[in-house]
This record gives C-alpha cells, sequence and structure tokens, in this order.
C-alpha cells in the first residue's frame, strides 16, 4: 500500500527542502484582479422533449435566449519570483433556458450562485529552473488538453464538451474541480527546438459517503499525469498550468502529449482509469488541434468503455485596421457502446453510453486583446443504440432538471470580455 505513494513522498520531501532553503529577503506582493464574462446569444431549432406517456420524442417551441454563459472574477498574483496564487470565483449558466440547444446546468434563482473556481498556491522549488513546480489546492487534474485550456482560449465558439465526459469520468463532476498537488516542469534542449513538459498529481478521491464528505470505507487515491512533446517552438518559455490555441502566427511548432488518470478500488468500482492522446499544431496562422481518450471502468464482472474526443482546425488572420479575425471548424464526439448488454453494464457503473457528436463553425472577430465577437452555428446528432433513450447517458439525450431530451441545433452569437 505505501508503494503508492512512493513518488508523492519523495517529491514532498524535495519541496520541504526547498522551502526551508529560500532566500531571506522579503519578497514583493503582486496584486492582479481579474475579470471575464462570456455572454451568449443562441436561437435552437430542432430541440424534442421526450413524452414518457406516448413514449415519442415530441418538438418544443424554437427559441431565443441570452445567458451569461461564464464568468470569472477574482485576484491572481505573484509573491518574489517563485509563488504564484490564484482565487477565482464563477458564475455561469445565468439566464439558461434548459430547453436550448446548447449544453449546461441553470442559474437563474432571484440571486445567481457564484462558486470557487480555482483556490490554489503554486511553488517554484528551483530558483534558476522551469524543471519542478508544485501546486496545491481546489483546481482542475493536469491531464486532458482541452480540460485545461481556458474557454476563453480555446477559439471555437464553445469548449469542446469532451472535456465534460473527462471530467465526470475522473472527477464526478461537470467542473472537474478537486483539491490536490500537482508536481510539473518544463525541460528545453539547448537549441529550444525539442522541449516537454510533464504533471503528475495526487488528488482526494469522490467524497460520495457521510453526506459527501469521505471517500467512503474503500479509499484509493486518484493519480492523473501529463507527458508532452514540444518540437520547433515550445508552446510557452515557462512551464504553465494552462494552454492555448490561438498562438497568433508566432509559433511553428507541434507539440504531442499522453495524458490520464487511475483510481483503484472504491465503494463505487474496482478501478476507473482515462487514458489518451492529444496534438497541438501551430503553423504560423494555422492552428490544428485533437484530441481522443478512452474512458474504462470496470467493478466485478462489469466493465464499460467509452472514447470521446475532438478535431478543431483554425485560422489566424490580420487585418489591415489591427482588427484580428479567426475562422474555427471543430468536431467533437463521445462513442459510447449501443449494443443492449453493454448499455445495460454502462447503467449500472454509472458509465457514459451511446453517441453524441456535433460540428461546429465560429468565426472570432476580435475588436481587441480584451474584447471579441463570435457568430457559430452547431450541428448536433446522437445515438441512443437499442434501449430506451430514458436510460442513455450523454448530454445529447439528457438535460438536468428536464430529463430525456433530443438536442437541437443552434445559432450562436457571443461576447468575450476580459481584463
Amino acid at each position: 500500500m505505501i508503494s503508492k505513494f512512493n513518488f508523492a513522498f519523495v517529491l514532498l520531501a524535495i519541496t520541504f527542502t526547498s522551502l526551508s532553503a529560500q532566500e531571506t529577503e522579503q519578497p514583493k506582493l503582486v496584486i492582479k484582479p481579474t475579470l471575464a464574462l462570456q455572454l451568449w446569444g443562441t436561437y435552437t431549432d430542432g430541440q424534442q422533449l421526450y413524452n414518457t406517456d406516448s413514449q415519442q420524442f415530441e418538438a418544443v417551441d424554437n427559441r431565443l435566449n441570452t445567458t451569461l454563459h461564464r464568468s470569472r472574477a477574482g485576484i491572481k498574483g505573484t509573491y518574489g519570483d517563485r509563488w504564484v496564487y490564484d482565487f477565482t470565483a464563477s458564475l455561469d449558466f445565468v439566464g439558461q433556458d434548459v430547453l436550448s440547444g446548447n449544453v449546461g446546468a441553470f442559474n437563474n434563482t432571484a440571486s445567481p450562485r457564484f462558486r470557487i473556481w480555482n483556490a490554489l498556491v503554486q511553488h517554484k522549488l528551483s530558483k534558476n529552473s522551469e524543471r519542478l513546480y508544485w501546486t496545491i489546492g481546489f483546481f482542475t487534474p493536469l491531464m486532458s488538453r482541452e480540460s485545461i485550456t481556458s474557454p476563453f482560449k480555446v477559439g471555437a465558439f464553445e469548449k469542446a464538451w469532451s472535456q465534460n465526459y473527462i471530467r465526470r469520468h475522473v472527477t464526478g463532476t461537470g467542473p472537474g474541480r478537486i483539491m490536490g498537488n500537482n508536481f510539473g516542469g518544463l525541460f528545453k534542449a539547448n537549441n529550444e527546438k525539442l522541449a516537454f513538459d510533464y504533471n503528475l498529481g495526487l488528488w482526494n478521491p469522490r467524497l460520495i459517503g457521510f453526506s459527501g464528505n469521505s471517500a467512503g470505507t474503500k479509499f484509493s487515491p486518484l493519480l492523473t499525469y501529463r507527458l508532452a512533446v514540444h518540437i520547433g517552438d515550445a508552446e510557452s518559455k515557462k512551464y504553465s498550468r494552462g494552454l492555448s490555441f490561438n498562438h497568433k502566427g508566432k509559433r511553428n511548432g507541434v507539440t504531442l502529449a499522453v495524458s490520464g488518470s487511475r483510481q483503484g478500488e472504491s465503494d463505487l468500482w474496482d478501478n476507473n482509469t482515462a487514458f489518451g492522446v492529444d496534438l497541438l499544431a501551430n503553423f504560423g496562422p494555422l492552428n490544428l488541434s485533437g484530441e481522443w481518450m478512452q474512458l474504462k471502468r470496470e467493478l466485478g464482472n462489469l466493465e464499460s468503455s467509452a472514447t470521446t474526443g475532438f478535431v478543431k482546425v483554425g485560422y489566424y488572420l490580420l487585418l489591415e485596421n489591427g482588427k484580428e479575425l479567426e475562422p474555427v471548424l471543430a468536431y467533437v464526439f463521445l462513442d459510447g457502446p449501443t449494443d443492449a448488454r453493454s448499455q445495460e453494464d454502462a447503467a449500472s457503473l454509472g458509465a457514459f453510453a451511446g453517441t453524441d457528436n456535433y460540428f461546429e463553425i465560429t468565426l472570432n472577430y476580435y475588436v481587441s486583446s480584451k474584447v471579441r465577437l463570435s457568430l457559430a452555428y452547431t450541428i448536433r446528432n446522437g445515438d441512443e443504440g437499442a434501449i430506451s433513450p430514458t436510460l442513455v447517458n450523454n448530454n445529447y439525450f439528457q438535460q438536468g432538471s428536464v430529463g430525456t431530451i433530443q438536442r437541437g441545433n443552434y445559432l450562436g452569437f457571443g461576447l468575450l470580455f476580459s481584463i
């Protein structure tokens, strides 16, 4: 049992040794307020609602819906040259009509609810090296490219919904935030045309017992990892927890990565794993990215597996008036079991089933570095397989607070404002 934690103990020992050896002069504290607002207008057609009496889907009215789709507000900053902190709150899905085509929860009470999004501290363990950082707090496990890319930097109108499947499979929640530790770093070759970065995480497992305050009678921690190789220009000069899609014509390089997670025996399963590969290729103005990940769960004789991912291509144009244009095409998918027996096993394990895919075309217009306008159209499709759609666990057929649906297509207009 102890061997499962050896890597964490070694890294923690290095961490505390570094902390004790820090310089004695008083570091400077830098405080930076942050704000990002993602405002959407959507028009949905073709949405259908399942009638349990007739056991058929019935059309609902097309609808125009204006939402505060996402917002982030908080403070970030540094303490000296080796400490970073981030405390960010979120206010999402305000005004969301749950019969509109876009995926999401709702937050439409008389006083919409804020939640903690990130609360973390990061320490650079070596003053003159990017090779080892320690981050502790409440944040997203550093695996899966789309999951650790900000929704304000993905290029497409909506963050690929494959990341929602990955987060729910790994952490149990759509936001994907949990408490834990991550150790990561960046290594570069002398010519700086070859580099790699890594992340190793040790996290609290799902707290499902005793009113959501314990992992339960059986305990196994959540382990995550990601290893990325950069050929040509690296994605960044320093180690970074976050990623970008569009480097605005300044990068010529390819990043290939493998990432995944593992949680052993718990009150819910014998094994719960994720494994995948991802890609980012920037060739001047041309941007390509993609990801494929397998989500697998086992309990006794039961086993269920699904795959999810995306492909995106975008092009960056600097206009004569100094404004920027960025068309982006995206295809996102979930492929779960569709035969009756496998779907029954998936339902028993709380795993995803059926298929869910969509194609999205987006045109971004950057008014400035702080303001972006987007116009997009999303075409959705899904297949429930051999069982009733009421039993299929995927986002095409299920909507919180509604039940079983068939999600429609939608035209979207977006305004992104950030400071």
